[in-house]
């Protein structure tokens, strides 16, 4: 797998979890961004972040992240759920086609799903220079 097969697919694997839910309003916090992962720069993973405003009406989030919880599953990820001091369930996974991702439902903030590629061979620092060049 290439850096760049790496990071579409961490990329559409976050957004078609999004896309699973009723919520408006998704959007990316940045470029997925590279960074290294493996000795003296030759190997890179990407990170990527997507957010939705809190639903409104408010919505059910034990089921929101049961949804998440059973696709990411379905994807071969190894996939727990806890709840947070307040009661609300956050989702963590690792492994399948990604090395980790997040779904966060704890009002009053947003929805937030968040990852990390597989790590695989890749310079980064033309990689970096990739990013800033757009």
């Amino acid at each position: 797998m290439t850096p760049h097969e790496a990071r579409d697919t961490l990329i559409s694997t976050i957004e078609e979890s999004a896309a699973l839910l009723d919520v408006s309003g998704w959007n990316r916090d940045h470029a997925a961004n590279v960074q290294s992962c493996g000795p003296d720069g030759t190997s890179a993973k990407y990170g990527y972040g997507y957010g939705a405003p809190q639903p409104d009406p408010p919505r059910d989030r034990h089921a929101d992240a049961k949804t998440i919880a059973d696709y990411w599953t379905s994807l071969g990820m190894t996939v727990r759920t806890v709840l947070n001091p307040e009661g609300d369930p956050v989702v963590f996974s690792t492994g399948g086609p990604v090395q980790g991702m997040k779904f966060v439902t704890a009002p009053p903030g947003d929805y937030y799903i968040a990852g990390t590629s597989l790590c695989v061979p890749g310079n980064v620092s033309e990689l970096r220079k990739e990013q800033t060049r757009g």
